[in-house]
């Protein structure tokens, strides 16, 4: 007979453990090459070590910093607001690096839209980032004006850590962010011909929460890790491929990795790059005809199955979800189709019209004066007054064994010996040349070896 057991409802336990002996406090880092920068330039921030018994928390980190409008006329951010400012975050240290993203704006973006609501966007994100809720880009900086914003330092792996780790402050070199902000005409929307020079980002400031373990606890965790820190996280790399007109594309991906977990794919068709300085041009993205696409890694394709886009909105959806881990999460918000077109018409994801074509119904959102929805015609797409697409596709590789994002195993597929290819097929020969960026999140190791060499290393 099976023995029985006390509900936790019955369970009344005397008090919480007190946790080791511990302070918490902040510390502010300014930047070590200047006081201001102009668009185009690097960031650099070196954060300090040889702290004893000292941990970062990276996942409560964030980048303060003011941006002064000079051009005589306002400004508005892309759709992520200040952070579409970053164009790449390198980190490293003793010489190595540990992340390097390119085009980090673009990936932030696409990340924001899957899981950031049309409500937290125009509240939180707005105090925040400078964010819209109407998703027809960010808040505005007068002529003259001046705003200061404060953005989480996600999406890079001291700050993705699976489980939930403390960062050492203790290595013998420091840990060394270069922060490179984008051109004034990508990052930003205005009149003709902004320059780098009128946009200035000044009052920088690395805001660090840290936790400081008594002797006798870090002591304690001396015993316990024999002096050897390791950390695994998430970490992403973007591979990018242009293509014109065509009915099939093949892309060779690189990412050679020991797991990787996930490809994000962002397409941007050639007309949001003419006269940039006037359109959105970081989060405004495009199906561009893909009618289908899988990847091939070691002669085996992921899926097995194309995954099928024309005619097929919800596998296209699907599977993005599924490489985002949030499939069954009905409480996730997003806004890949934050304002439904006004007709009510179902179109597929890669509907196109003509020459010019036409971003889907699902993953835009319409003008506010309600003309058709994503026209590409005369050099409108992703103006303030325009249409911006915000379709985006994903696909998974993990192998299932893992639980999610809090996963202590390797559970993707191994890159180390072959290529990654891209094959997407594209309907009526795709609309038009686009830029197709290629986002890779694979696993790292980070280590710290405090007997050894006493600064990180990483290894993919």
């Amino acid at each position: 007979m099976a023995s029985e057991v006390f509900s936790q409802s019955l369970a009344y336990p005397q008090m919480k453990q007190r946790a080791i002996s511990s302070r918490s406090f902040r510390t502010k880092i300014s930047p070590s090459n200047s006081q201001s920068f102009t668009m185009g330039q690097t960031i650099n921030l070196d954060l300090p070590s040889n702290m004893s018994g000292t941990y970062y928390n990276y996942n409560q980190m964030y980048l303060k910093f003011k941006v002064t409008n000079g051009d005589a006329t306002p400004v508005t951010l892309d759709r992520a607001g200040a952070a579409c400012l970053i164009k790449r975050i390198q980190i490293q240290t003793a010489g190595a690096n540990l992340y390097d993203c390119d085009k980090w704006n673009v990936l932030y973006t696409a990340l924001m839209d899957t899981e950031a609501s049309a409500e937290w966007k125009g509240s939180i994100g707005n105090i925040l980032t400078g964010t819209s809720g109407s998703n027809l880009g960010g808040e505005s900086i007068g002529a003259a004006g001046e705003r200061t914003f404060c953005i989480p330092m996600v999406l890079n792996p001291l700050a993705n850590t699976t489980p939930h780790r403390l960062i050492p402050a203790f290595s013998l070199s420091s840990i060394q962010y270069r922060i490179t902000l984008d051109d004034a005409a990508t990052a930003l929307v205005g009149t003709a011909g902004i320059a780098n020079s009128e946009i200035v980002v000044s009052d920088v400031e690395m805001v660090c929460l840290m936790t400081e373990l008594s002797p006798s606890a870090q002591a304690q965790v001396d015993s316990m890790t024999g002096g050897v820190y390791n950390i695994l996280a998430n970490s992403y790399m973007n591979s990018s491929a242009t293509m014109t007109a065509a009915s099939q594309v093949t892309a060779n991906l690189g990412f050679s990795v020991s797991s990787l977990e996930r490809i994000l794919l962002v397409q941007r068709q050639d007309a949001t790059f003419v006269n940039a300085d006037t359109k959105f041009t970081i989060g405004n993205r495009a199906p561009n005809g893909l009618s289908e696409y899988q990847y091939l890694i070691n002669s085996e394709s992921y899926p097995s199955r194309p995954i099928i886009v024309e005619g097929n909105q919800a596998e296209a959806c699907a599977e993005l979800l599924i490489a985002n881990h949030s499939l069954t999460d009905y409480r996730a918000g997003n806004t890949l189709n934050n304002n439904p077109v006004k007709s009510g018409a179902l179109v597929s994801l890669c509907n196109q019209s003509g020459s010019q074509g036409l971003f889907p119904n699902a993953y835009s959102s319409e003008s506010p004066a309600g003309t058709s929805v994503g026209v590409l015609g005369a050099d409108n797409a992703g103006t303030t007054g325009g249409n911006i697409g915000t379709a985006l596709f994903g696909c998974e590789f993990e192998t299932g064994l893992s639980d999610g994002k809090s996963s202590t195993i390797y559970s993707g597929v191994s890159t180390l010996a072959s290529n990654v290819q891209f094959l997407g097929k594209y309907a009526n020969a795709g609309t038009t040349g686009a830029t197709l960026d290629f986002f890779g999140m694979f696993s790292v190791l980070i280590s710290l070896d405090m007997k050894g060499s006493g600064v990180f290393s990483v290894s993919v």
